[in-house]
This record gives C-alpha cells, sequence and structure tokens, in this order.
C-alpha cells in the first residue's frame, strides 16, 4: 500500500519506492529531499544523521539534458534555501517549514554556503557518467583498464564486426546456401540493421534458431523434394481426381486446372536447389481444396495434406543465422573494443555490472557507498535489469545505514526502443517494500486533470498490468487562469472525429492509416490557423494575454507525422518549428550541394565539375545560365576566377569563411530566406561550415576534408549529437514535438492529431519470467505476447500525451 509522500516526513534511510504521476512535483520532491540531506534535517527515525555535502549525495538520471536541468534546479533551490535562511521567512511552504525546524540557523546558511559554492562538485550524473566515474576511481577494484578510450559513437565498430562475421561465416558456403543467404539480407549493411535492436540487450534470449545452417539447408531441401516425389508419383490421377470432386469449378476449370497442373508439374520435375514454391502449389493443398468446395466432397490424397505441411512451415534459415549472428557479432565486438581499448556507452554499464558481480564485488561496493552514502535514481521507469542490477548491489542486502529512492512513474515508462523495460520496474516494486506516491498535480488545470481522470477511470485496467501499474486519480492545484474564446472557457479535452466512407451506423467503413494522418494534419492546422485568427481578433486569451504561437504545441510520433503536420500549417501561412529531429545534416540536400561546391573549388577549371556546383540547389542557376556558360567566354572565366579566389580563401582562413563569402557573393540567404522552407536550409549549411571547420583542425589538407565530407554524406548518423539538424528559428512558433520528446515539459494548448495511429508489431520479443525472450519463428502466441506489450506502451504514450497540456488539449480521433 502506498503512502502520500510528505517530504519533511520521508525517512532519509533504506531503500524507498517513490511514484509521482505527471505534473505533480516530482523535481520539487527531489531538491527538497536533497535540502534536508545537505541540512541533516530529520528525527531519529525519518533524518539520515548527519548533513552530507554535495559531493556524497548521488543523483542519477538517463540523459546529458536532463541532468543539466537537475543540476540548475537543484542550485537554484539550494541558493532560495540559504536566501531563506538568511532573511528568517520564505514564502515557499516547504522552506518555511525547514526554517522553523533548524534550530542552528547560522549553521545552516553556512552548510547551504557551501554547498552553493562546491555545486560544480555535485555528484549529479548520467547513469553512464556514474558508471565510468567509479570504473576510473576504482581500477584495481573493478578490474578495468588503466588506459581506455571512450567511444560515444561505436557504429563503425558494429559495421566491422558484422562485416568480419559475414565474410568468417558466408564466403565458403555452397553457392545454393549462399543464394539462399542472399535472399534473406543482401549485404553485411543490411544484417546489421536487423542485428541493431538486439545487440545492446545482453539480457535477451533466442527462441529457434539452433542447429547450423547447413543442416537446416539440407532440411529444407529435403521437404521440398519429398513434396516433388510425391507429386511425380500421382501426377497421372490428379486431374480427373480434382474434376470428379465437388471443388468449385469455376476456379478449378477446365481452362485454370490443366495449367496449374502443368506449372506444378515442371517445378517438380526440376532438381531442387533453392526454397522457391510455384505460385498455384498452394491451390492443391488440402486446406485451399477443401475451402473451395461449397457442395459435395473435397478430393483427398496424402500428396494434398504434404503440401499443406510444406506451405505450413517456414522455409528459411533467417532464424538460425540470426542466432549464430548475434552471438559471434557479439562477441567480436568486445573482443575488438578490448584489443584496441575502447569503451562505449553500453561497456560501461556491463563493466560496472561484471565488477559488482566479480571476486572484488564486496570491496567495490562498499567504498562506492562510502562514497555516496545516499541515492537518487530519477526517471527510475526507464531502468534496465542491468541498471537495477548495479544499485540493488550497492545498495540492498548490506547496505542498511545508506538511502536509494528510486524515484519515477511507471505509466511514463514509454523508452522501450531504447532499452527501457518495465518489467524490471515491475520488480523492483514488488522487490522494494516502502512505496510512496505524489497526489497533486500542479500543471493543468482542475477541469482538465478531472477530465484525464474522467478518461483513464473508463477502462478498468488502463495500463493492462493492473496489478503493478494501477491508475491512481490525482488532485490538482492547478492554475487559476483559463483559455477563454469571446470571453468563454474552453472545453478541456477537445475531440475532432474524422469522416470515415459510408458515414456512421453498421455501414461504416474504416479509415486507412494514411487517410487519417492526411485529414487529421489538416483538422489541426484548421484548428490552430482559427485559434489564432481569435488571437488577432482579440478574442483568444490566456487569463489575461492574448493566445500567441509559441503558446501551441502539436504533438506527434514520428518525423513523417512532423512533416505531414507543418506542411498543413504552411498552407494555412502558419510558420512552426519541429523541436525533436534526429536527422542527421548530412543527409540533407545542403551536405550534397556543399561537397559539390567543395569539389569545384578543388577544380575551379573542370568544366563539368562548376555546371554541377552552380546547377545544384544551394547556387540554383537556371538552365538557361548554364548554358549561357557555353556561350559566353567572359561569364565562364568570371565562374573560374570565383571559385579560384574561394579556394584561396579557403587554403588561408579555412572553409567557413570561404563559405561564408561564397554565399553572400551569390546572394543565397537572401533566395533562400524567401523560400517556405529556406530557414532551414540555410540553418542547415552554416551548420555543416562549423562542422567542417571543427573536421579541417584533425586533417590535413583540403582534399581530405572533401573526402571526410563525402565519407559522412554516404554514411550520416543521427544519433550523434553534433549531427543532429539545429533549430532553425528562435521565434515563439508553433511547436511540433514528438510525445517522447515533450515528456517532462508542458505546453499551454497541446494538439494530439494523430494519437489514434498505431503500428502492430513486427518482432516477437516479449518479456517472460525468465526474462527476455526474441522468438525467431515469429509463432503466432510470441507475436501476440509482443503485441500486447506494444500495446500497453502506447497506452503510456497516450498518458504521456494527454498530460502534457496546462488549459485545453485536442485530440484526433478516428476508427482505423
Amino acid at each position: 500500500m502506498s503512502r502520500i509522500l510528505d517530504v519533511l516526513d520521508f525517512p532519509l534511510r533504506g531503500q524507498r519506492l517513490i511514484e509521482a504521476s505527471a505534473g505533480t512535483g516530482k523535481t520539487y520532491t527531489i531538491t527538497g529531499l536533497y535540502l534536508r540531506l545537505l541540512l541533516g534535517h530529520g528525527t531519529d527515525a525519518t533524518g539520515f544523521g548527519l548533513p552530507l555535502p554535495v559531493d556524497r549525495i548521488l543523483v542519477v538520471t538517463f540523459t546529458e539534458a536532463a541532468t543539466a536541468e537537475l543540476r540548475g534546479r537543484i542550485l537554484a533551490r539550494i541558493r532560495a534555501a540559504r536566501q531563506a535562511f538568511e532573511a528568517g521567512h520564505s514564502q515557499d511552504p516547504l522552506l518555511q517549514s525547514l526554517l522553523e525546524a533548524v534550530a542552528d540557523r547560522p549553521l545552516a546558511t553556512r552548510l547551504l554556503l557551501t554547498a552553493e559554492r562546491q555545486m560544480d562538485e555535485a555528484a549529479i550524473h548520467t547513469i553512464h557518467g556514474f558508471c565510468q566515474r567509479m570504473l576510473k576511481q576504482n581500477a584495481f577494484e573493478s578490474g578495468s583498464l588503466f588506459e581506455t578510450e571512450f567511444v560515444s559513437d561505436d557504429e563503425r565498430l558494429h559495421v566491422e564486426a558484422v562485416a568480419d562475421f559475414w565474410r568468417h561465416r558466408c564466403y565458403g558456403l555452397a553457392l545454393p546456401l549462399a543464394r539462399a543467404v542472399r535472399d534473406s539480407w543482401k549485404t553485411p549493411q543490411a544484417l546489421l540493421r536487423t542485428l541493431r535492436p538486439h545487440l545492446a540487450t545482453p539480457e535477451l534470449r533466442c527462441l529457434g534458431g539452433e542447429g547450423s545452417l547447413e543442416a537446416r539447408h539440407a532440411e529444407i531441401l529435403g521437404r521440398i523434394e519429398a513434396v516433388k516425389r510425391q507429386w511425380r508419383a500421382a501426377a497421372g490421377e490428379l486431374d480427373a481426381l480434382i474434376r470428379d470432386s465437388g471443388v468449385d469449378k469455376r476456379s478449378y476449370s477446365s481452362r485454370n486446372l490443366p495449367n496449374w497442373l502443368a506449372q506444378v508439374g515442371d517445378w517438380a520435375a526440376t532438381s531442387t536447389e533453392d526454397y522457391a514454391l510455384p505460385e498455384k502449389l498452394k491451390c492443391f493443398s488440402q486446406a485451399e481444396l477443401s475451402a473451395k468446395t461449397k457442395k459435395g466432397a473435397p478430393p483427398h490424397h496424402p500428396l494434398f495434406a504434404a503440401i499443406d505441411a510444406l506451405l505450413a512451415a517456414p522455409l528459411g534459415i533467417q532464424d538460425v543465422l540470426l542466432r549464430q549472428a548475434l552471438t559471434e557479432v557479439r562477441q567480436r565486438l568486445r573482443q575488438a573494443k578490448l584489443r584496441r581499448q575502447l569503451l562505449g556507452f553500453d561497456d560501461l554499464l556491463s563493466g560496472l555490472d561484471l565488477a559488482l558481480g566479480g571476486p572484488a564485488a564486496e570491496p567495490l561496493a562498499a567504498r562506492i557507498r562510502e562514497q555516496y552514502p545516499v541515492a537518487m535514481i530519477d526517471e527510475f521507469q526507464d531502468t534496465d535489469p542491468q541498471q537495477y542490477r548495479i544499485f540493488t548491489r550497492l545498495y540492498g542486502g548490506a547496505a542498511d545505514g545508506c538511502g536509494l529512492y528510486l524515484i519515477g512513474d511507471p505509466k511514463q515508462a514509454i523508452y522501450g526502443f531504447r532499452g527501457a523495460d518495465i518489467f524490471t520496474y515491475i520488480q523492483a516494486k514488488r522487490q522494494v517494500v516502502d512505496h510512496y506516491t505524489l497526489e497533486t498535480n500542479y500543471r493543468s488545470t482542475h477541469a482538465l486533470v478531472a477530465a484525464v481522470n474522467g478518461l483513464f477511470a473508463q477502462a478498468s485496467a488502463p495500463f493492462i498490468y493492473q496489478a503493478d501499474i494501477p491508475f491512481q486519480p490525482v488532485q490538482a492545484n492547478g492554475k487559476k487562469e483559463a483559455f477563454c474564446l469571446a470571453g468563454k472557457p474552453v472545453a478541456p479535452l477537445q475531440w475532432y472525429l474524422a469522416d470515415t466512407p459510408g458515414g456512421s451506423g453498421a455501414g461504416e467503413k474504416r479509415l486507412s492509416l494514411g487517410a487519417y494522418r492526411q485529414q487529421m494534419a489538416c483538422a489541426a492546422a484548421a484548428q490552430v490557423h482559427a485559434w489564432l485568427c481569435a488571437a488577432q481578433a482579440g478574442s483568444a486569451r490566456i487569463g489575461s494575454q492574448p493566445l500567441k504561437p509559441g503558446d501551441i504545441a502539436i504533438l506527434v510520433r514520428t518525423g513523417s507525422e512532423a512533416a505531414l503536420v507543418r506542411q498543413a500549417l504552411r498552407e494555412c501561412g502558419i510558420a512552426s518549428v519541429y523541436l525533436s529531429s534526429r536527422e542527421s545534416v548530412f543527409a540533407t540536400q545542403e551536405a550534397r550541394d556543399l561537397a559539390l561546391l567543395l569539389h569545384a573549388c578543388l577544380n575551379p577549371t573542370d568544366d563539368s565539375s562548376l555546371r554541377r556546383a552552380m546547377g545544384s540547389a544551394l547556387v540554383g542557376w537556371s538552365a538557361e545560365q548554364l548554358v549561357a556558360l557555353n556561350q559566353q567566354e567572359a561569364l565562364w572565366e568570371q565562374a573560374v576566377e570565383r571559385l579560384r579566389h574561394c579556394a584561396e580563401l579557403w587554403r588561408q582562413k579555412g572553409v567557413l569563411p570561404m563559405l561564408r563569402h561564397f554565399l553572400f557573393l551569390h546572394a543565397i540567404p537572401a533566395r533562400l530566406l524567401s523560400e517556405a522552407d529556406g530557414e532551414r536550409r540555410l540553418t542547415d549549411l552554416l551548420h555543416l561550415g562549423e562542422l567542417l571547420q571543427q573536421a579541417a583542425a584533425e586533417l590535413s589538407g583540403e582534399p581530405a576534408l572533401l573526402r571526410w565530407l563525402n565519407e559522412h554524406c554516404r554514411a550520416p548518423n543521427g544519433n550523434a549529437d553534433e549531427q543532429q539538424l539545429r533549430l532553425e528559428s528562435e521565434r515563439k512558433l508553433v511547436q511540433v514535438v514528438t510525445i517522447h520528446k515533450s515528456k517532462g515539459l508542458q505546453y499551454p494548448l497541446v494538439l494530439l492529431p494523430f494519437i489514434s495511429g498505431f503500428r502492430p508489431t513486427d518482432q516477437a520479443k516479449y518479456h517472460a519470467e525468465e526474462g527476455l525472450w526474441l522468438d525467431l519463428a515469429y509463432s503466432a502466441e510470441s507475436l501476440a505476447r509482443a503485441d500486447e506489450e506494444r500495446l500497453a506502451e502506447d497506452l503510456r504514450l497516450l498518458y504521456v500525451a494527454l498530460t502534457r497540456g496546462i488549459y485545453t488539449t485536442w485530440l484526433g480521433m478516428a476508427a482505423l
């Protein structure tokens, strides 16, 4: 049974689980507990016993951005507390309670001032940063190497490991088996795309795929050859058998049946070297013949049952090769990193996990506990088995005098694609005895909180795993103002129902996903347009303030949904900004055009290079201008001279000054900014220029820089922070954000145009008591369990989306 958390009475020793629903002041609670630890506040039952400095209170979260925000919020709270103790009073109820509870105020002021000054030393880290520090500081106990290089992007190592596996395992195969491999994956890169989601999950276990490639290949060929033999033996009696049965003669007509028999007969007469089956073989399966028999008796023959069995079992080697690849590629990655003394993000976790399970585990754990007697794990719902195991080994069992606070909200566990595991959270919830909750929403209005409570109350198990993730209605300490149109408050939840073909009722049809997205993008843009027009007329206000474009956020699932809604907004004359792009700047047209320009600068007299550069979308010369290069020698010489000058500028001052000179020489910024997406394109160009300038410092010569750019254009990596597209505008525009990126944020008005959309799972990956399983045979049972987990995460995603708004949330609904 959970208790309502009171920051001042919360016991600071022992293991505690804190569940904080959206908007209930989780960060406020963390900073309050942090102050109590700094001040040594509390009784023998609730206090820690002594004040702790900032470098002994471990705070762990899961992203660099969250770490920076938490550090800033804690520092601001320490400063506010210190000022309150100096002044002797505070408007903050918690700080006022601390003032009244602390007897020695001068000492408390000094402790807070020291903490404020030492905040740079505060132990506030990402989980990976914490593990990296522990491995470095405890190299002897952890058995880690002293000299290692950390790599944030180990994509190249993955490519090399898969290529090595491909060469080692596939090059020596017999030709028929090699063709079967190529039918599954054309290249090692294609195999890597299949493997990538599973390589970073060490807990993953595989079902199916046992045995060798050669044995599976021989088995499949044997099954096919057996059916061929049966066909050849029975070929003479099949025509009469089928014609004399009750099978539908419109399908098995005197025209179709002989053709189908001949087609399958030709196949049965050939030697078996691959897994190809004739299209019409299924017409002679017992199941198909029975289905096509409406009256009378269907034809029966042992051959028809054998064809049923052949078609029912998968004919492929993908599961065998995947199982081998997962094992061997992981092993090759470990060996390559050890050989080169490299560590990636995942190796930091596995390194500390192995050390805490090794022979020196207890001395290492004791040393870390001595350094950090208290640990707060923020966003704990995004943990995974390895992360939870690390903190259990550190602060479970023998760690009676320590404090471990697991803080999160299982209803907001939406990062399964990144390895977060809600079932690990459920396990932790069952193991930790003391549970606390935060019950008051400080983000949204009373009306919106009540509407969301009412919505989730409609289902008996809104998050599926009701025993472990129930929905508890929250109270509201909401905003006093409201969003009003023409002086009247707007409903907190608004529903837009899509038009469906055939109208409502029994004959109603369901929309396709594509039609739904198109319709909802237009509907959302029209709603935003109506609100902003009302704001211009002075009739749309939030409290006493007029509605502004920056008050509106449109939440989407994917980049393609963002593109749809932004296009619809542009057609309504509304500017927007996309805040969640993970696309690499090297994947843009601007990167390819810039490569053409740099090539032309290095080869100014090469006619084809000159034309490609000047005719690119970057420079934008028309066909007439390019033709004029042939006809007007002066124009050609002028273009060549300008490129020579740019090349000289590049050599003397660098690529970025050269690029800026070229842009203004051809008036490119003015032309781009006059176009609909010009601000985006200009931002990308300047971003590329900065990346090139940084890379030039480590490369030898201009040709090497051009090669570097071409390599990154061929293999862009949107996961690398420095490559991700930057915000094209600092203006307060309508915001388009992914639901994942919006978590933890709030917006006055929220639109969810595509909230009915979903994608059934395409991977048979699911959780069981023994751990995480991947069914390589894609059985129906495994797919059903995986799809249930997908649906549970989609429902949590819905909760996150519905709890971002402050005043009004607009939903686009449809029967899909």
